[in-house]
């Protein structure tokens, strides 16, 4: 009985679609697109150069045309966290 409720534990947390997205990748394109949207900086001129995740959250840091810019991640939402200068 205790197999099969970790079982259906670990089931259910592998579906999940967040869980899956951050862990093929499928949440920094959708990153990419929502910085190039909000800076107007072309998406081949966007790259990310460190990201910490955990399911649904995560930081990523990024170069956009040249300036390194941080956004957080919650769910399936993206804010601009750059220091002000």
């Amino acid at each position: 009985m205790k197999k099969l409720f970790i079982t259906s534990i670990l089931l259910s947390m592998v579906s999940c679609g967040a869980y899956v997205r951050t862990m093929t990748g499928g949440t920094s394109s959708k990153l990419i697109k929502t910085v190039a949207l909000e800076t107007g900086c072309k998406t081949e001129n966007i790259k990310v150069l460190d990201k910490v995740t955990s399911v649904s959250t995560g930081t990523y840091t990024l170069d956009v045309c040249g300036k390194k810019m941080i956004y957080k991640q919650a769910g399936g939402i993206f804010t601009n966290a750059t220091p002000k200068e």
